[in-house]
């Protein structure tokens, strides 16, 4: 298997499409010995380093251009990385016998370079980083732990969505944080914007844990208090508009992201370490716009005992982006008895889940102006076994004409389309979830001429399902195959209207594309389709 997956990585250089092929092929390694792991590990590094001697653009027989590095490597390090998970769940208490140059639990030196050659190579806002990082520290072996701390404090990652997986292995029960590594993320890491907030979600992790006796960052509780004073006027001088000389608009939402990340991680430092010193600032910080401030501000103030704090939270509980953690904080703190029973209905709690999504970086990046539920239902829903509440809710960005507006879900999953969905009934709303959400064996796409191949004459029989006149430039798009059912999806034009019409042995259905500003195009049109026959046979025999 060693082989043809060095060829399978090889292949997919020049050809992405074949990066699944080396993503299959990487499950094998969690079943390799520690002298296979390392040989791969090696062959990886060396690719790495032809790179580095030359130019990638100039030179496509390069083993691993850059530009592949994260889609090609990161399946492998992730199966890497759940071979050491795998591995210390099943270790031996028997002492293993190993040469001098390999540690206890299979980490060799070798294995030591070849990842940090990788890491090197990487480009710093590369996940493969991430990945990487998160296989040294999965291993909690002491010279893995010594180079994943070098790494994260001298030459860190970028990628900021993936920093937690980075450090997740060393927020467990079990492990034991030695004085050598508090110390280089206190002094080092935190020097670096994109890692202060994970390392000290990491210190509260360990005191609430108990996994240290004190807090690691009580020695400067004095210069991190300044701090936040710092970083509070520097956000509220750009909600006044006030925005850094030279700053493009990507960077200075970068600059709030980081300064909210951190903001928030100190304001649970100050609140587990009961440093009063901080109330000034945590008062300034809760005078601020951002919501997420507001709440971390208030409980942290609610925690040192100022009542502030607590009548801040009972307020931000109406506010939906808020109002799940305010009720966490609420019980926590012994007062959710003073926060309005309407807030805390299952209604409720739906809306701010949505809001919540929406309000992540990856989505909207903010929460919506309004929220308005649409309609509410129990039914069957795949991937359940009972019936689930199903909240679908109108959701809108701004006010009046030029408003974005469209409709989100929450229930068995908290989703939205780019795809303005309002014109659809509600019906086949649901269908678009349902449909998006489910990964079946025997639902699957083919090419048309793929499906000329293999099954003409089904094929011929749904095309036939084409021949109408009302339908103009018609394109096939796909084969889908629908537990052993063929059916063609193909875009058109039906008196005027763009679309798509899918042709099941059945019937024919079509979806017009609706607003052109974000239209249904035909992957999501079948994708409803899907949905509407999933959620039909599920459920045809629920009680009425």
């Amino acid at each position: 298997m060693f082989t043809e997956l060095i060829s399978a990585i090889l292949a997919a250089q020049q050809d992405p499409s074949q990066i699944p092929v080396v993503a299959n092929l990487a499950r094998s390694v969690t079943d390799w010995d520690d002298a296979r792991v390392d040989e791969l590990i090696e062959q990886l590094a060396d690719f790495g380093d032809e790179l580095q001697e030359s130019e990638p653009d100039l030179a496509p027989e390069s083993p691993l251009p850059l530009s592949r590095m994260d889609q090609i490597l990161q399946p492998i390090i992730h199966q890497l990385a759940a071979r050491e998970l795998n591995r210390k769940r099943n270790a031996s208490p028997t002492p293993l016998t190993v040469s001098p140059q390999i540690n206890p639990d299979g980490w060799s030196d070798l294995r030591l370079r070849s990842i940090e050659t990788l890491y090197r190579l990487a480009p710093v806002n590369s996940d493969l980083r991430n990945h990487l990082l998160r296989w040294l520290a999965t291993s909690w072996n002491p010279a893995a732990i010594d180079l994943w701390s070098e790494l994260v404090c001298q030459d860190p990652p970028e990628h900021r969505l993936g920093i937690g997986l980075a450090f997740a292995p060393l927020m467990q029960p079990g492990f034991m944080p030695g004085e050598k590594l508090l110390s280089l993320l206190l002094t080092q890491a935190t020097a670096h914007s994109q890692i202060a907030p994970v390392v000290f979600d990491l210190f509260n992790y360990y005191v609430r844990s108990g996994q240290v006796k004190k807090h690691p960052a009580l020695p400067r509780a004095a210069p991190l208090t300044e701090l936040l004073g710092r970083l509070v006027g520097q956000l509220s001088r750009i909600e006044d508009g006030d925005f850094p000389a030279n700053f493009a608009a990507r960077q200075i939402n970068q600059l709030v992201s980081d300064s909210v990340a951190l903001i928030v991680a100190l304001c649970d430092t100050f609140a587990l370490t009961g440093h009063e010193a901080a109330i000034p600032k945590l008062h300034q910080a809760l005078k601020l716009r951002h919501r997420r401030v507001q709440t971390e501000a208030a409980a942290a103030l609610a925690r040192l005992q100022d009542e502030t704090g607590k009548q801040a939270l009972i307020t931000l509980a109406e506010q939906p982006v808020t109002r799940l953690r305010v009720l966490a904080y609420a019980d926590e703190l012994g007062f959710k008895q003073e926060i309005s029973l309407e807030l805390q209905g299952e209604i409720a709690l739906a809306e701010s889940q949505l809001a919540i999504w929406l309000a992540e970086p990856d989505q909207m990046g903010l929460a919506p102006s309004n929220l308005e539920l649409l309609d509410n239902r129990e039914m069957f829903w795949p991937g359940f076994e009972h019936p689930v509440a199903c909240y679908l809710f109108k959701y809108a960005y701004g006010t009046g004409e030029s408003a974005h507006r469209n409709i989100g879900i929450c229930g068995p999953l908290t989703h939205a389309f780019a795809a303005d969905l309002q014109h659809l009934p509600i019906d086949e709303i649901y269908a678009a979830f349902a449909g998006w959400q489910t990964l079946h064996q025997d639902i699957f796409q083919m090419s048309s001429a793929r499906a000329t191949q293999v099954f003409p004459n089904e094929l011929r029989r749904l095309q036939s399902g084409l021949d109408d006149d009302t339908l103009d430039d018609v394109k096939i798009q796909t084969v889908g195959s629908f537990f052993g059912d063929l059916v063609l999806v193909a875009t058109a034009r039906c008196e005027g209207q763009s679309g798509t019409i899918i042709v099941d042995n059945h019937d024919s259905t079509w979806y017009e594309t609706g607003n052109l500003d974000a239209p249904i195009d035909w992957k999501l049109a079948y994708t409803i389709w899907r949905g509407k026959q999933l959620l039909s046979k599920f459920n045809s025999s629920e009680p009425s």
